[in-house]
């Protein structure tokens, strides 16, 4: 194992040519998501055990959260890490303590329990840039907001066609903006529950209908650039046949202010059959995303990446560390990696 050395530092130019992966965790099943918590103490991930897996990442101690009855597919915390959230598909949030050596949940809320067990699935969840709520969204097509002082619900939001895949605050507004599985993208009141605007995307950019019976695609993931100007959404498009994976990775960038599609950033000169599962940006602003085994690296707005760093096995998740140094990603083959993107040991 090698050296941690993800202590907090002043933030260096990235250059995600010399990223290394620097050590690996295992994690028992098939991983779903993965987030460092934001005093970078930590490493957590979720998956198909039913369990959520946290890694110390100056000692490599393992300590499993275990409360979920189906697959736990997102994860947030309170804006000083000592409170971790998850969700899955059992319909639960549930609240622990980040820190706990034996963990147990300290609140359960069904907040998304659907008649039919499919529509009881949560895809995602955000906590709000103060920690006072927390919005989920699921296959039931609401977006719901929770108090985090007593469990209770304070609002939903309803017009999502389909799945809801993400949901994001606005850093300053604490504004929600949700995805759903449909390509569509809402920006709503979170004071109000009142719908603020639509985001528009052509037909099929970021979603594909496979015949009369299933739909693919969807708003994987949200982001806001540092300066707030453009908000990201990451998903798929060019799919030719989605039974094969035939599709590839994109995230298509819209000004925040005015709400015009600015362009899309994609693996242009090499087709990787990829899906964009997240996006995120380093505080350098450069763009970092998935494109299934690869991490790819976006200068600015430029269409094209210029540099795809090659794992060993498809990402479904990452989160970035807050030394903006340390890349965490979750794998298909049971593995989080540590990436270091300045190289170092």
């Amino acid at each position: 194992m090698t050296a941690n050395n993800t202590e907090t530092t002043t933030v260096a130019p990235l250059d995600g040519r010399l990223a290394r992966i620097a050590r690996e965790f295992v994690h028992t099943p098939w991983p779903l998501c993965c987030r460092v918590d934001p005093t970078g103490r930590y490493v957590f991930v979720g998956g198909t055990d039913n369990t959520i897996q946290r890694w110390e990442l100056a000692t490599g101690t393992k300590t499993v959260f275990a409360g979920h009855s189906n697959w736990v597919s997102t994860l947030g915390f309170s804006p000083d890490g000592a409170i971790l959230y998850s969700a899955g598909y059992d319909g639960r949030l549930i609240s622990w303590d980040a820190t706990a050596n034996e963990p147990k949940p300290v609140r359960v809320i069904e907040a998304h329990r659907g008649d039919q067990a499919h529509l009881g699935w949560v895809r995602t969840l955000a906590v709000s840039p103060n920690g006072k709520q927390v919005a989920t969204g699921g296959n039931d097509r609401m977006v719901r907001l929770w108090s985090t002082e007593d469990g209770s619900l304070v609002r939903e939001f309803a017009g999502h066609p389909l799945f809801v895949f993400s949901v994001i605050f606005h850093p300053e507004t604490h504004d929600l903006v949700t995805g759903d599985l449909k390509g569509n993208i809402h920006h709503w009141d979170a004071k109000t529950g009142a719908l603020v605007r639509k985001f528009e995307l052509a037909q099929y950019e970021l979603y594909f209908d496979i015949g009369d019976w299933s739909h693919y695609g969807g708003i994987l993931s949200l982001a806001f650039s540092p300066d707030l100007k453009h908000l990201l959404a990451s998903g798929l498009h060019k799919v030719t046949n989605p039974l094969t994976g035939n599709q590839e990775g994109v995230v298509y960038r819209f000004d925040w202010e005015s709400g015009a599609k600015l362009g899309k950033q994609e693996s242009v000169k090499q087709q990787r059959n990829a899906i964009m599962w997240r996006a995120l940006f380093h505080a350098s602003g450069q763009l970092i995303g998935t494109l299934n085994p690869f991490v790819g690296f976006w200068h600015g707005t430029e269409n094209d990446l210029y540099h795809a760093f090659e794992t060993p096995s498809p990402i479904q998740d990452m989160d970035l560390h807050p030394n903006q140094n340390d890349l965490f990603t979750a794998h298909f083959d049971g593995h989080v990696r540590q990436i270091r993107l300045d190289g170092s040991p």
